[in-house]
């Protein structure tokens, strides 16, 4: 079976349980007018991201690389009208959202996780003989990168903004950034950091005490973390049974959303955790085999942003669910009900398909083995390429 094949299996299969999840939430609203709605929303959402995946997975990635900074552009264009009042929606606080009707909104920041991977693919691949040095390889990059998180950590979102910077990170070591650039700008700006997170009037303080303090104490972890735990330990095993949560009934807030896990936890047990943890592995791990057998830089680092970005946003917000890590609005892709989340992780998973499909019409594995062993460009020799590379290496050969 094709490693593209079991991608979209993996994919049907988490919005499979996010479809049913949403559902079994939004039948908790039985006195409620607005009973049925989420999930006929999720559905919808489920539908048109279905549209795009395939129009993702027939378009050739290339184009992609052509639009790399008209996207970005538009991507930062979105942010800086977000930020606007009358025209950004506020919502707890946040302004994060540019509303189009009474149910149809779009959340930029979700864009700007695709937009960036684009971004830094091309400019791997544009400048990879120059990777090593401080002002192509680090600065030029950051800068751009620094941007965008920059405008999505005023709405304010400083997890989203954070996950971007992170994922930008790993890309440009990966493509051969020298480590000890990246460590030196974290000392540099550890003292900024340090005055944003402790920043007694912040949220972000409150949180991290919260986080700490539960550390401490169970009993002093912040109401939704407490109530989040209550429903992980009630599933058990076996778990309570489908539609049969009882956090869902308005003791847990976001519980279809950024909290969604912590149902599947209730209703599914022990059991639906193993079921959903090994389906992101085997995403991810499908992901490697299929950016193995790319031949190109662009189609090498594109998907390798796209894995990296579906894997960690899994680990942050199970980690976060769990009480592991402070909280943070980051959604469980193809579970959490949300349009702009599923719409562009869909469209992700479109373009991993299409860097499957375009590797299988090129050259046999064997052949871009050589083809990569036997270039001269420095950039691919570094360190951290060849680390890369020997990993997908072995991940690509695998089998049972």
């Amino acid at each position: 079976m094709k490693s593209w094949h079991i991608v979209i299996y993996a994919v049907v299969a988490l919005l499979g349980f996010g479809l049913v999840t949403v559902y079994s939430v939004d039948i908790s609203a039985f006195n409620s007018s607005n009973s049925g709605y989420r999930f006929t929303k999720h559905l919808l959402w489920i539908l048109t991201g279905g549209v795009l995946l395939a129009a993702m997975a027939n378009v050739d990635y290339h184009y992609l690389k052509k639009c790399n900074k008209p996207i970005l552009v538009a991507v930062t264009v979105l942010l800086v009208l977000v930020l606007m009042p009358g025209i950004g929606v506020k919502i707890n606080g946040a302004r994060r959202w540019l509303r189009f009707s009474q149910s149809v909104s779009i959340q930029p920041s979700e864009f700007a996780k695709l937009a960036v991977i684009i971004f830094l693919a091309a400019y791997i691949e544009k400048y990879h003989s120059r990777m090593s040095t401080i002002l192509y390889g680090f600065v030029i990059p950051l800068a751009v990168v620094m941007i965008v998180a920059g405008l999505v950590a005023k709405e304010p979102d400083f997890g989203t903004a954070a996950f971007i910077v992170m994922v930008s990170l790993t890309m440009l070591i990966v493509g051969g950034a020298r480590i000890r650039y990246v460590l030196l700008a974290l000392l540099a700006i550890t003292p900024v950091i340090y005055k944003v997170l402790f920043n007694a009037n912040s949220y972000k303080f409150a949180r991290i005490m919260d986080f700490v303090n539960s550390l401490k104490d169970p009993s002093q972890a912040h109401y939704q973390i407490k109530q989040s735990l209550i429903a992980i330990g009630s599933g058990g095993v076996t778990g309570l049974g489908l539609g049969s949560s009882k956090q869902k009934l308005h003791f847990l807030p976001e519980s279809s959303s950024d909290f969604v896990f912590t149902i599947i936890c209730e209703e599914f047990g022990f059991i639906g955790v193993v079921v959903i943890i090994s389906l992101f592995l085997l995403l991810v791990w499908q992901g490697l085999k299929i950016i193995h057998r790319t031949k190109d830089l662009f189609g090498f680092f594109l998907g390798l942003g796209v894995i990296f970005m579906f894997g960690l946003q899994a680990i942050v917000n199970i980690a976060v669910v769990s009480g592991s890590a402070p909280a943070k609005g980051i959604p469980l892709p193809f579970i959490s009900s949300g349009g702009s989340s599923l719409l562009f992780s869909m469209m992700a998973i479109g373009i991993l398909v299409n860097i499957a499909r375009k590797a299988e019409a090129s050259a046999p594995l064997a052949e871009c083995r050589e083809a990569w062993d036997a270039t001269e460009d420095a950039a691919v020799r570094r360190l951290p390429s060849r680390i890369w590379h020997s990993i997908t290496i072995r991940v690509a050969s695998f089998s049972w």
